[in-house]
């Protein structure tokens, strides 16, 4: 009789602690919860607030742009509405931009924040040149403008409408494993030649050559169709093709075969 009462007393102690353990643990889901709720609110109230906490701040306007940060320097007061109609005034140091078709991203150091991050042209209400406390009337036009006025421009200039000569050249030059000194100064000289272009630095364009991507057989026959589609004029391009040639040693056919690929192409846009 006493071991009937002994058991039941045990049961009922482990059935009295398992219901505390659940309710223990039912409290600390819903601290959890809250605690999470409490989070959330505070982070929808920061990412509200124009002093969000981010490391890279970019400004959520959705519009799409170039992948190529242009280089310009240029400090700046400005006047800005982020895409949450917040607005706000900051000093403003544009180290780069980003064209796109509806508005620029426009990156550099920000005062207020204390770090680098990324605005949109879209978000500027009014802005002033801080060094000479100019107003803009159009802060695209003005960035393009500064732009226009940097040795920058030249070097993006030079491949946006001379890459296409430049890449070939340089395919023909690592068609024989490397490239060399000599091969590089000839591709050198080729750009020296150019109009416009004769200011750019000896050295700026070896190294440019060295860190160029080298493209493959059937990139660079793509590239050579849509220039000649485009009426680049492949003319200038035959002597200091010549030129590379001069430099094979035995006979290269890769360089042979990309030589009389460009002359084929030619001459079917010229007969059709």
């Amino acid at each position: 009789m006493n071991y009937i009462i002994l058991f039941t007393l045990v049961i009922v102690i482990v059935l009295i602690i398992l219901n505390q353990k659940k309710k223990s643990n039912t409290t600390v889901t819903v601290q959890n919860q809250n605690q999470s709720n409490d989070s959330s609110e505070k982070d929808s109230t920061f990412e509200s607030n124009d002093d969000f906490p981010q490391s890279d701040f970019v400004d959520n306007y959705w519009i799409p742009v170039e992948s190529k940060k242009r280089v310009v320097k240029i400090n700046l007061y400005i006047k800005y509405k982020n895409s949450r109609s917040i607005i706000s005034e900051r000093q403003f140091d544009l180290y780069s931009f980003s064209r796109g078709a509806q508005g620029y991203h426009l990156h550099g150091y920000c005062h207020k924040k204390d770090r680098i991050i990324t605005l949109s042209s879209l978000g500027v209400l009014e802005v002033k040149d801080s060094s000479t406390n100019e107003n803009i009337p159009n802060i695209i036009e003005y960035i393009e403008k500064r732009y226009k006025e940097t040795i920058n421009y030249k070097q993006d200039l030079l491949f946006e409408e001379y890459g296409w000569a430049i890449y070939i050249l340089l395919y023909l030059s690592a068609t024989s494993g490397s490239v060399i000194k000599k091969e590089r100064d000839i591709i050198l000289s080729f750009i020296k030649s150019i109009k416009g272009f004769e200011e750019l630095t000896k050295e700026w364009i070896d190294e440019t050559i060295i860190d160029l991507y080298r493209p493959g057989k059937m990139e660079i026959r793509n590239w050579i169709k849509e220039g000649i589609k485009k009426s680049h004029n492949f003319d200038l391009l035959y002597p200091w093709i010549d030129k590379l040639e001069a430099l094979q040693q035995g006979t290269n056919k890769e360089f042979q075969n990309l030589k009389k690929y460009i002359l084929k192409q030619i001459q079917e846009i010229k007969n059709a």
